[in-house]
């Protein structure tokens, strides 16, 4: 499950929670789905690829969207977006949204203009880069991802320390890391893009000069592990990495760290920046896309250029060294997502809602 996945099955769970009825339509046997029907949703599936889905795909969403009445159709990727959006508009559903969670470019303007009525990004970079690209700024919004804290995080006298006390001893039996261990943590899909190689490079040096050093990398993607695996070998350090895969409890794992790490070459957000803020973790990280959004520079974060593998270098050394400041940087982090509603799902939620009903009005409807 990547980040894209996580935000919709989220958005879900919020707007369920604010009376709205949602369904979900997606590939067959995909953890979305797993997820989607654990949590009670009504799931539709339909395999999607090639041009003779797409047409039929398009013909069954029409189907499903008069079936049901839907008053708003939400996308989230290019391909849902030419078979949803399209049988969405042919049934004449009053609102067709799209989300815009990638910072790549974008292949097929189609889907971003004349497909959805309107747009939201995750990110201001998204949503500046979609203007650039020509989208009219009023046709979008921003939502950005959440975190899902424990109700009694939230409460205005929660404690860090207490948090952390009660979850931290936990994760590092579950990590099986020592309790002198410093352990960088990553979380984040297995792809080329995401930097792992860059951040174990980075690392290399630090592990002989600090013996107690791990690193820890969360995420699914079998070649890359491989190939990471690999590297790890070559660099003689690989007693000092250990690969977990995808864990469906990855946010409670980061409260055994002790830093977040995240060498992304692209990022149009950055969930696991938020997570690791929730875990009060000190964050290092490259300076791209939407990452200054979600990591505050010199607060709760050092940010490198990407590329400046001894900026990265020296960012980790000097949170390793210095336990005295992995503690204050977390604990900014910790308040300033706390005093961010657009990071709790109750505050997205009510904030897309009221994208809902403005983007309905502008179109002619009085349906919220």
């Amino acid at each position: 499950m990547g980040g894209q996945e996580i935000y919709t099955y989220r958005h879900m769970l919020a707007m369920r929670a604010r009376g709205h009825e949602m369904s979900l339509l997606c590939q067959p046997g995909t953890p979305l789905e797993q997820w989607a029907r654990s949590a009670g949703f009504s799931v539709h599936t339909l395999k999607m690829g090639g041009f003779w889905r797409w047409l039929r795909g398009i013909h069954a969403v029409r189907r499903l969207a008069r079936a049901e009445r839907y008053d708003i159709v939400h996308t989230t990727s290019r391909r849902d977006t030419l078979i949803a959006a399209a049988g969405a508009r042919l049934a004449g559903v009053p609102l067709v949204v799209r989300t815009r969670h990638l910072m790549n470019p974008i292949n097929s303007r189609l889907s971003y203009t004349w497909l959805p009525h309107r747009l939201l990004t995750v990110s201001e970079f998204v949503r500046d880069y979609m203007v650039r690209r020509g989208i009219p700024r009023h046709r979008i919004g921003i939502a950005s991802p959440t975190v899902t804290f424990p109700e009694e995080r939230w409460e205005a006298d929660a404690d860090l320390a207490l948090c952390r006390a009660q979850a931290r001893s936990s994760a590092r039996e579950a990590l099986g890391v020592a309790p002198g261990d410093v352990v960088v943590g990553c979380v984040a899909i297995l792809r080329p893009a995401k930097g792992h190689r860059d951040l174990l490079a980075a690392m290399a040096p630090l592990f002989g000069r600090y013996a107690r050093l791990r690193l820890v990398i969360i995420g699914d993607g079998e070649a890359v592990e491989r190939a990471l695996r690999v590297q790890a070998a070559e660099l003689g350090v690989a007693d000092r990495v250990q690969f977990l895969g995808y864990r469906s409890d990855a946010a409670e794992l980061m409260f055994g760290f002790d830093i977040f790490a995240l060498a992304t070459h692209m990022e149009a957000s950055g969930t696991a920046l938020l997570e690791a803020a929730a875990a009060g973790l000190p964050i290092v990280a490259t300076e791209v896309g939407g990452v200054p959004e979600m990591a505050v520079r010199d607060h709760n974060a050092l940010l490198c250029r990407l590329g400046d593998q001894a900026a990265l270098t020296s960012a980790l050394e000097t949170l390793v060294a210095d336990g005295a400041r992995r503690e204050a940087m977390g604990q900014a982090g910790w308040n300033w997502i706390r005093s961010e509603k657009r990071f709790a799902l109750p505050g997205q939620a009510e904030l897309i809602e009221q994208y809902y009903a403005k983007w309905l009005s502008e179109l002619g409807y009085d349906i919220c």
